[in-house]
C-alpha cells in the first residue's frame, strides 16, 4: 500500500463513486418495477369512461325518479 496522499484520496473517491453507481442502480431497479407495477394495476381508460357513462345514466335517472316524486309530492 502506498503513502501518497494523492492516491490514497483517489482509491476513496473510487469506492464512494462505486458505492454511488450501485445506490443509483439499485433505485433505478426499484422505480422501473414500482412503474411496471403501476401500469399492471391501472384500469383501462375504456372502462373508466364506460362506467362513468353509466354512473351517469344511473344519476340522471334518478333526478327523474325525484324529480317526478317532487311533482307528485305538490299535486
Amino acid at each position: 500500500m502506498t503513502t501518497d496522499p494523492a492516491f490514497q484520496a483517489a482509491q476513496r473517491l473510487e469506492i464512494a463513486v462505486e458505492k454511488l453507481v450501485g445506490a443509483i442502480e439499485g433505485r433505478l431497479a426499484a422505480m422501473q418495477a414500482a412503474a411496471a407495477q403501476a401500469a399492471a394495476d391501472s384500469v383501462p381508460r375504456a372502462e373508466v369512461a364506460a362506467l362513468s357513462a353509466r354512473l351517469d345514466a344511473a344519476m340522471a335517472q334518478l333526478r327523474q325518479a325525484l324529480m317526478g316524486q317532487d311533482n307528485e309530492d305538490e299535486g
